[in-house]
């Protein structure tokens, strides 16, 4: 009885290791083959070539920013050419505070807007506060700064002189913030996008920067002095290769612009290439396995080792004598028929039990009868 009774505990374990091992290894080889996969996947692109095509249309895409960019400060300069126009024919200087007002607010990509007289005096104001020391002296026809630094923030002046009254003269000036020159660059999305000046110093992005520091990385400035789009290396891995493009804001023609350059870098990851295409499909198949094999694994736990465990510790509690507590059946295939026939066996031992212990009682009372 002893030696029985020594070897039901290995019982439980030998039960669970012949159900668990084979399982466990099945589901540990698909976490295997996910982790692989997962580890491999960020590979597939090293030996990646970019098509001609995938160049030329970066090329393109950087050249629409960059005329987008002259296009809004060509607008910018016709905008002011006409308002400076309207001040000529109006000729009353009393009036020229509300009409500054008027066009800083109708024009929301201005910064401050202001008319100087003849002797540089501010006739008129709207907006942040008037530089005229960054105003030409005396300039004879309308035109544009380069890039400068107001406030710790690039913006463009551009300036229209115009006559009013008796031959008097003034300028009406607009800082242009270069900060609302996103728009121009919706096109390039999902590229990044700088518009760097002659110095190769950023000016604008469509990402963090700061005002008037160079490029980041040295890819991107050697593309801002190259029209032909390259693919940069990064730092050697995968992940950091892009496509790096640049072009000349200064179109040529009676108002060429500043000499700026846009530059654009788009992640290689995110062209519909045939090594980026089998690379996500490798990352997804790793994991839906990944979440197959995890499913698996809860599966079996919940719907077989638990119960088989369970009824491993109810046949060890009958077959110790334990015979006072029901073995529950809670479910209806193979397990629930093995709960059931446990069950009917502790019954039958129980039945088995109480007519032994009334024959028991029986015995001594006829023998106490016959004894005189």
């Amino acid at each position: 009885m002893s030696g029985a009774s020594a070897s039901r505990p290995g019982r439980p374990r030998r039960l669970a290791s012949s159900v668990w091992v084979p399982w466990t290894c099945g589901l540990l080889a698909l976490l295997t083959v996910a982790g692989t996969v997962l580890a491999a996947g960020g590979r597939f692109e090293r030996g990646v070539t970019v098509p001609t095509a995938v160049l030329d249309s970066q090329q393109a895409v950087t050249t629409g920013a960059a005329q987008q960019v002259r296009r809004s400060l060509r607008a910018g300069e016709l905008d002011l050419a006409q308002f400076a126009d309207g001040l000529t024919l109006g000729s009353d200087p009393a009036k020229f505070d509300s009409q500054v007002k008027h066009f800083n607010k109708r024009y929301g990509r201005y910064r401050s807007v202001y008319i100087l007289d003849a002797q540089r005096r501010v006739l008129a104001h709207a907006g942040a506060a008037a530089h005229p020391d960054r105003v030409p002296e005396r300039p004879a026809n309308a035109g544009s700064g380069d890039a400068v630094r107001v406030d710790q923030v690039p913006v463009v002046v551009q300036y229209v002189p115009f006559s009013y009254g008796s031959n008097d003269r003034a300028i009406v000036v607009a800082e242009y913030d270069l900060a609302k020159l996103r728009h121009a660059f919706d096109a390039a999305q999902p590229a990044t996008a700088w518009v760097v000046d002659a110095k190769g110093e950023v000016l604008a992005s469509t990402a963090g920067f700061t005002a008037f520091e160079r490029l980041a990385r040295e890819e991107l400035r050697r593309a801002a002095q190259t029209d032909k789009p390259v693919v940069s290396l990064g730092d050697g891995s995968a992940d950091a290769r892009e496509i790096v493009a640049a072009a000349p804001v200064n179109v040529g023609g009676k108002n060429p612009g500043p000499s700026w350059r846009v530059v654009t870098a788009r992640s290689v990851h995110t062209v519909l290439l045939p090594e980026t295409q089998a690379r996500d499909q490798a990352l997804l198949l790793a994991q839906v396995l990944a979440v197959v094999t995890l499913g698996l694994f809860g599966w079996l736990y919940v719907m077989w080792l638990r119960p088989l465990r369970r009824l491993v510790r109810d046949a060890e509690r009958v077959a110790d004598g334990d015979l006072h507590d029901v073995v529950e059946v809670r479910r209806y295939d193979e397990l629930g028929l093995v709960a059931r026939a446990l069950e009917r066996i502790r019954v039958g031992m129980v039945a088995e039990a109480a007519t032994r212990t009334a024959h028991e009682r029986r015995v001594p009372a006829a023998v106490s009868r016959r004894v005189p």
